[in-house]
C-alpha cells in the first residue's frame, strides 16, 4: 500500500487567497450542494441532438434510458442529470477522427446547445470537444462535457443535465489554510491508489502521490465536483492545486 506522499507549498504569494487566484482573503461563499434532476423536456431534446430522432425514453427506470440501433443514451436522473452516450463500432474498427477543430465544434454543438452549454466555451483536443462549465465565472473542475468523435460523427458523449443549486453561504479556506490541510492529510492519510483525504466523505481531492513529482507550483479557485455519500453529486469551493510535472491538479475543498 502506498503511501501519500509530502507536497512542498506554492512559491511566492500564491500560497495566499489574492485576486490572482480567483478569491480574495476572508471570502464568503456557497457550495452548490445540489444538482437537480433534470426535466423530461431537457432529456428528449439531448436525445434529439444525439441522433434518435422520436425514440421514446425509458423515462420510468433509473436510468432514463433510449436506444437506436447500436446507439444508447442513459440518463441518471438522482445522480445530477449525468448522462451518457455510445454508439458501437463499425465491425473492424474505425479510423479516428481527422477533420479538424471547425468540423468538429459543428458537430458537438447542437449536443452542447441541448445540454444548456451553447455558450460555454469549448476546446478541442485529441479529437473530442470539451466543455467546463463556469459558475459565477469561476471554472469547474470534474463537472465538464466530452464528446468523442471519428469517422462517423459522435461516438461516445458524456456530461452533465442537471443545473446546479446553491445551498447557505460560509467562510472560505484561503489558499494557504486549504495547503496547510492538505499537506497535514497527506502525511497521514495512506492509500491503495483510491482518493484522500475523505474531506466530504466522498471523492474530492485525489491524494497526492510520491510520484509524479510533488511539487505544488500554484494554486487556483474552482468548483470541484463531490460525491456526498458517495451518491449525490455537489460541487463545492476547492483549491486546484499545480504540480510540477503533471497537468493534473490537486483540489482541496477551500
Amino acid at each position: 500500500m502506498e503511501e501519500c506522499g509530502q507536497i512542498n507549498p506554492p512559491p511566492g504569494p500564491r500560497t495566499g487567497a489574492d485576486p490572482a487566484d480567483g478569491r480574495p482573503r476572508a471570502a464568503v461563499d456557497r457550495s452548490y450542494d445540489r444538482l437537480v434532476t433534470p426535466l423530461q423536456r431537457h432529456a428528449l431534446a439531448l436525445a434529439e441532438a444525439l441522433g434518435f430522432g422520436d425514440e421514446p425514453i425509458g423515462f420510468g427506470g433509473d436510468p432514463w434510458t433510449v436506444v437506436r440501433g447500436q446507439a444508447r443514451l442513459q440518463i441518471w436522473p438522482h445522480s445530477g442529470g449525468r448522462w451518457s452516450y455510445t454508439r458501437q463500432r463499425q465491425t473492424g474498427g474505425e479510423a479516428p477522427y481527422d477533420s479538424g477543430e471547425r468540423r468538429a465544434l459543428a458537430l458537438a454543438r447542437p449536443i452542447l446547445r441541448a445540454a444548456g452549454l451553447d455558450s460555454a466555451p469549448a476546446r478541442f483536443e485529441g479529437g473530442q470537444v470539451v466543455v467546463e462549465p463556469r459558475i459565477e465565472g469561476h471554472p469547474t473542475w470534474g463537472w465538464e462535457t466530452r464528446v468523442q468523435l471519428d469517422g462517423h460523427g459522435v461516438h461516445t458523449a458524456a456530461g452533465w443535465l442537471g443545473p446546479a443549486r446553491g445551498g447557505a453561504e460560509r467562510p472560505l479556506l484561503d489558499a494557504g489554510q486549504a495547503f496547510i490541510r492538505l499537506r497535514q492529510e497527506a502525511a497521514r492519510t495512506p492509500s491503495s491508489g483510491r482518493l484522500c483525504p475523505a474531506a466530504y466523505g466522498s471523492a474530492t481531492p485525489p491524494c497526492v502521490m510520491r510520484n509524479p513529482s510533488p511539487l505544488v507550483t500554484g494554486a487556483r479557485f474552482a468548483y470541484a465536483l463531490d460525491w456526498a455519500d458517495g451518491h449525490h453529486p455537489r460541487l463545492v469551493p476547492a483549491w486546484l492545486f499545480t504540480r510540477q510535472g503533471t497537468d493534473e491538479p490537486v483540489a482541496f475543498p477551500a
